[in-house]
């Protein structure tokens, strides 16, 4: 009796972790809109402020990193790392890849800091800035595509259609959102 008491607790004990984790992913993606809105504004800036400089564009591209970098991992700890943790605790094969996701953009986030600082004290070079960005961008893709990985598992395990269909629209927006910078590299060349 007291192992039947027991698998009844797992199960709602997973359920509890499920609960929070997805409240605390769903409320970083709500927060993450308004974050976005603010980067995509504070990115028009920089750009405009660059006056067709490359050398400016490259300092003001290296101060949106310090930002990127500095609001990011508050915001990836409290709401990502968190919430996958939680998921990962109900079920680690099924949910444990997104708190990889998570732990790698938590890195990636404090590596924006470095990167940032470098671009505004030395004097990098166009295709220097090129690289630096590109790898960025393709190392956060992949965290972002192990998060992606473990939301869509869960929509798949409990048949929730409508996340398992907005990850995968969540992943065409975020190669989508490549193209400006596969733009910037075929301005180079």
């Amino acid at each position: 009796m007291a192992g039947g008491g027991g698998q009844g607790s797992d199960k709602e004990g997973g359920m509890i972790y499920l609960y929070h984790g997805v409240s605390r992913i769903f409320d970083g993606y709500i927060a993450g809109i308004g974050l976005g809105v603010l980067l995509v504004i504070i990115l028009v800036a920089i750009i405009l402020a660059s006056d067709d400089s490359v050398t400016a564009l490259i300092r003001n591209f290296g101060i949106f990193f310090i930002v990127v970098g500095v609001i990011g991992f508050p915001f990836i700890l409290f709401f990502m790392y968190r919430g996958f943790t939680y998921l990962a605790m109900a079920d680690k094969e099924r949910y444990g890849i997104g708190v990889f996701g998570a732990i790698g953009s938590l890195t990636l986030s404090l590596a924006l800091i470095p990167e940032g600082a470098s671009l505004l004290v030395l004097r990098a070079s166009y295709s220097t800035f090129l690289v630096m960005a590109v790898a960025t961008i393709i190392i956060g893709f992949v965290f972002e595509l192990l998060m992606y990985v473990a939301l869509y598992r869960l929509g798949d395990y409990f048949s929730v259609g409508y996340l398992t269909g907005g990850i995968i629209i969540s992943l065409f927006a975020t190669v989508l959102s490549a193209i400006p910078v596969i733009e910037i590299i075929g301005g180079a060349f």
